[in-house]
């Protein structure tokens, strides 16, 4: 594992200790949890970017669209529901 030595302004360690503290974990913890969403999103974005590179956006809004008008409200599984469908695979 890599040690940083990084620069931030007081007030926005300030910050991120108290919103570390919040959620009960260590300012080291935060950041790294911080730090590996942003990359994950920017990754999410290049995937897709990718995937729909050469997709009919229209059609895809569409399908999408359709979709969601054939789905009806309901109470969301539990996680119980979810294993014992989903096996392994949750």
């Amino acid at each position: 594992m890599a040690t940083l030595s990084l620069r931030m302004r007081d007030d926005l360690k300030r910050k991120a200790q108290e919103l570390a503290a919040r959620e009960g974990v260590s300012l080291n913890n935060f950041v790294n949890a911080t730090v590996a969403a942003a990359v994950s999103q920017e990754e999410a974005i290049v995937f897709f970017h990718d995937r729909l590179r050469d997709v009919d956006l229209e059609q895809l809004h569409s399908r999408v669209m359709a979709f969601m008008h054939n789905t009806s409200p309901g109470p969301e599984p539990t996680p119980a529901e979810l294993r014992s469908v989903l096996g392994d695979r949750f």
